[in-house]
């Protein structure tokens, strides 16, 4: 059983990475053809609006949904309970931005804010009606259906707003996008997934349901909200140039991270619930995948501080190339943070989301009052903070992990000892490549790439010297997830 749980849980992180990487590909795609058609104001008017829609999302997406996935075996009541349950909250968030949306439109000075913000509201209820099926179909393991459908629906929507771009619609051509995007990714999961809800609906599961949802809800409201609040910081404090300095770094980190996270959250949640009555099991589960994610994200975190100037140069082009130092800071963040990737599936997967919901409020609670206080020295030192901040949390999660699991500070040591001195060993390589002369003469682009060839060869020569089982591991675990699925 354990085998075929490994066997669907990396089949998982690849369908989920391919996922996140096709979004992204296309979401950057998309917004490259409607960028040479559509104005500055309609993205902004799309951004402004987009910010209560993207709030409302925060709850309805994990709300009643992560419950289900934490228990698929929950009875059939407790699935229609949810649907219900999500369609209403989805429709009252819905109600309140067609209220709210012309007063905020008045106080804005944007007359067309109203209207769309209110089409952008009608994204929640379309949403809402797939939360369940896709929950039900991550509870089972049926990665690759959740990442055919959402990759359905970002191709259709991608292609409906670059069609309304180039008919003339303006914003309502990005409105367009996020509509037929909700619309036909719900529908393809409702033909993917066989559940249908009745119309029955408990109090009693919906009080299990809320309870630990709330938690992994608030934890995500947080979260954005302070990430939020810290950019009116960073924009009150140095203005408006600086926080676009600091907001082009801090969305090439995201994305990166975004990419490599997301692929991993769910997948790891669903396979840690199954395994929540064998401790021993989910903790040698817990371990191993802890391994994975320092042998893949830390060489990434540290190859991106050391490349950050050519990196953004590339990406963004050079007149953000004072994005670049920042960029350098805040990937080091990546290190900690791919430490402790797996430990909020693993809290809310054994009944814990509350913790993860204290990590989160103790984590804004310290980057706004650590940025306050830092704010004397400049933004290099705030960036420089918030990296810190997530090394500071590491022995808090390593003390809840040690509560949970029976596992010893040794144990959680040794997974990171190895692609640790490895991604130190190429960050010192890289950094004394990158120089040379000769390389500084280099553009960009040839830059990213000697640098990356370096990097990728010192990393696992380094890997290979630190912990030869490792690399063997790393290759047996790359051939199963690309290895064609074995009927169950």
């Amino acid at each position: 059983m354990q085998a075929r749980l490994k066997a669907l849980s990396l089949k998982g992180v690849l369908w989920s990475a391919g996922e996140g990487a096709g979004v992204a590909l296309l979401s950057f795609a998309s917004f490259l053809v409607m960028a040479r058609w559509l104005e500055p104001r309609d993205f902004g008017l799309a951004a402004l609006a987009g910010v209560f829609v993207f709030f409302s999302n925060l709850v309805l997406g994990h709300v009643f949904t992560d419950a289900l996935v934490q228990r698929p075996d929950r009875a059939p009541v407790d699935r229609d309970t949810a649907h219900w349950a999500s369609m209403a909250v989805a429709l009252a968030l819905m109600g309140g931005c067609w209220a709210l949306a012309p007063a905020l439109g008045a106080w804005m000075g944007e007359p067309l804010l109203a209207p769309v913000l209110q089409a952008l509201s009608l994204c929640l209820p379309v949403g809402a009606l797939a939360s369940t099926p896709i929950a039900i179909a991550r509870g089972d393991m049926r990665f690759a259906v959740v990442a055919k459908c959402s990759l359905a629906g970002r191709l259709a929507g991608a292609a409906t707003g670059v069609w309304m771009a180039l008919a003339g619609w303006g914003v309502w051509s990005l409105v367009g996008q996020q509509l037929a995007s909700a619309a036909v990714g719900s529908l393809a999961v409702f033909v993917a997934v066989s559940w249908r809800p009745r119309l029955r609906f408990s109090w009693r599961s919906l009080g299990e349901l809320a309870s630990y949802g709330f938690h992994v809800s608030a934890s995500y409201v947080i979260g954005g909200a302070g990430e939020q609040v810290l950019n009116l910081l960073v924009g009150a404090l140095f203005g408006t140039t600086a926080l676009g300095y600091f907001a082009v770094a801090l969305r090439v980190m995201q994305l990166v991270r975004h990419l490599m996270s997301s692929a991993v959250y769910y997948v790891g949640l669903s396979a840690f619930a199954r395994l929540k009555d064998d401790r021993v099991a989910l903790a040698r589960a817990f371990l191993q995948s802890t391994r994975m994610s320092c042998l893949a994200g830390f060489p990434v975190g540290i190859g991106l501080s050391v490349a950050s100037v050519p990196l953004i140069t590339v990406l963004s082009g050079p007149k953000w190339s004072a994005s670049g130092p920042l960029l350098a800071i805040m990937a080091l963040e990546m290190v900690p943070g791919f430490y402790a990737l797996f430990t909020a599936a693993l809290y809310r997967a054994v009944g814990h989301p509350g913790w993860t919901l204290a990590v989160a409020a103790l984590s804004t609670v310290l980057g706004l009052a650590g940025a306050a206080a830092l704010a004397p020295y400049g933004l290099a030192a705030i960036v420089a903070f918030l990296a810190l901040r997530t090394a500071l949390l590491v022995p808090i999660h390593a003390a809840l992990v040690r509560r949970l699991l029976p596992v010893d500070g040794r144990a959680l040591v040794e997974v990171a000892f190895a692609p640790g001195m490895a991604a130190i060993a190429m960050g010192l390589a890289v950094g004394a490549v990158a120089g040379l002369p000769e390389i500084g003469a280099l553009a960009p682009l040839p830059t990213l790439v000697v640098l990356g060839t370096v990097g990728a060869a010192v990393y696992l020569t380094a890997t290979w010297l630190f912990s030869p089982g490792l690399v063997e591991l790393a290759g047996r675990t790359l051939r199963a997830m690309l290895s064609p699925a074995k009927p169950s």
